[in-house]
């Protein structure tokens, strides 16, 4: 008997240790058995408005026009919550109306959730042209506000920001990341 518990037991840590160093996550069962098949599940909820802040990075330029900003979604509530997917991204002309929707940036890995816990961050980012060199063309219009919704929320976050965006050029949102904009 004693012996049969000792084989149970490495067999359960040399199932913990090859997901470990896999990177999974590894959800512990009630009767203590470990599942290296399901990964553990967060009981966060999804993020709502009310719950998060947001702050606008420094936009970095690249030769041609192409800029990107990062965004910075902060958790201000005392409970985790999470995040999945990609946020709406809509430029606002003076009176509010919506002029130009951002499109969802392709991406090879598959998107993950991001759970924040309090004061705890995630980040996505804003790719778009502004014209530059090569850019045969009237000047771009520049938007002065823009609206954000988070996956998952009702309400929307309405910034007042610079945007300068030629129309028919890139205008793409990434996927929400956990942390700190890289």
């Amino acid at each position: 008997m004693k012996k049969s518990r000792v084989v149970l037991a490495v067999i359960a840590v040399a199932a913990l240790t090859s997901q470990l160093t896999a990177g999974r996550s590894v959800a512990w069962r009630d009767a203590g058995a470990v599942s290296p098949f399901e990964p553990a599940q967060s009981n966060a909820q999804p993020c709502a408005r009310e719950t998060l802040s947001i702050k606008e990075g420094e936009t970095d330029a690249a030769m041609g026009g192409v800029r990107r900003t990062p965004y910075v979604l902060t958790n201000v509530s005392k409970a985790p919550c999470t995040l999945r997917g990609y946020p709406s991204l809509e430029l606002l002309n003076k009176s509010g109306a919506v002029v130009r929707r951002a499109t969802k940036q392709k991406v090879d890995d598959p998107i993950t959730a991001a759970t924040l816990g309090s004061g705890k961050t995630a980040w996505f980012a804003l790719n778009f042209n502004a014209g530059g060199a090569g850019y045969m063309g009237p000047p771009c219009p520049t938007y002065r506000q823009l609206r954000i919704t988070t996956p998952g929320a009702k309400r929307p976050f309405v910034l007042r920001s610079e945007i300068q965006s030629c129309g028919g050029s890139q205008l793409e949102v990434t996927p929400i990341q956990s942390g700190t904009p890289e």
